[in-house]
């Protein structure tokens, strides 16, 4: 087996000699590469024409096939080099990205579209739609108002009713950043009753007023902050002051 295939041409290799391997029934062979590199191939992958030089004949494909993105730009990127990888074969490409930042992108997704930024597009895109989505009014998130909508963790059944240490049953409701304690109650009837009465008062007015000012915004030229300011001066709010905790 050694002298058929000592000297033989697969490609650009030469045969040299055959190596073995510990606990392979498969025949290796030790080729020198027309670039000069010496190789270990299988004897399989040199007879079917799998492997025909050590490596360098699919770099030099691959880089006459590439084509070169220096220079060009993608979105907000501007591609500056090649990266290649262990083998030096293109892995990616350099990009500087208009926020300042540097990212390593395949040549598909650059020139497909797929890839505009190092990031910070979608992070903006991102932080847009939330702010679609999601709308605050002195602090107040109208969506999570208007859904009424009771959290995982809560163990009354009731947004805002809490059970005390003795049995008593607490109320609060928070609106524009802070929390209104509404009263201690021997029932839990009369808690979820504070606090529906609170949702009512706030709440419901709240929204109202936002949605009269979102399909008519010059028909009253007082802000919202102002229309509950001047409800609390009134004593239409039935808050004390005293309660608010911070």
């Amino acid at each position: 087996m050694k002298k058929e295939m000592s000297g033989k041409q697969f490609g650009m290799l030469t045969v040299l000699r055959e190596v073995e391997r510990e606990n392979s029934p498969k025949h290796y062979w030790l080729c020198r590469c027309q670039c000069g590199k010496e190789t270990v191939v299988e004897e399989s992958h040199l007879k079917n024409g799998h492997t025909k030089s050590c490596g360098c004949y699919r770099r030099t494909v691959q880089k006459k096939r590439a084509r070169d993105l220096t220079g060009l730009r993608f979105g907000r990127l501007l591609v500056l080099e090649a990266v290649l990888d262990g083998d030096g074969l293109l892995a990616g490409w350099k990009c500087q990205c208009d926020c300042g930042k540097q990212c390593v992108c395949k040549s598909a997704s650059l020139t497909s579209g797929v890839t505009k930024s190092c990031g910070c597009l979608q992070e903006e895109q991102r932080k847009e739609n939330m702010n679609k989505a999601i709308h605050f009014v002195d602090g107040t998130c109208v969506e999570r108002i208007a859904s009424r909508k009771t959290f995982v963790n809560n163990t009354t059944g009731h947004r805002g009713v809490y059970r005390k240490e003795n049995n008593r049953w607490r109320a609060s409701i928070g609106f524009r950043g802070k929390v209104y304690y509404l009263g201690s109650f021997e029932r839990f009837e009369d808690a979820v009753e504070a606090r529906l009465t609170a949702e009512e008062k706030l709440y419901d007015t709240f929204l109202k007023q936002y949605m009269e000012k979102k399909v008519n915004p010059s028909s009253d030229k007082e802000s919202i902050s102002e229309i509950y300011s001047a409800r609390s001066q009134d004593g239409t709010v039935i808050f004390d002051k005293k309660y608010i905790m911070n």
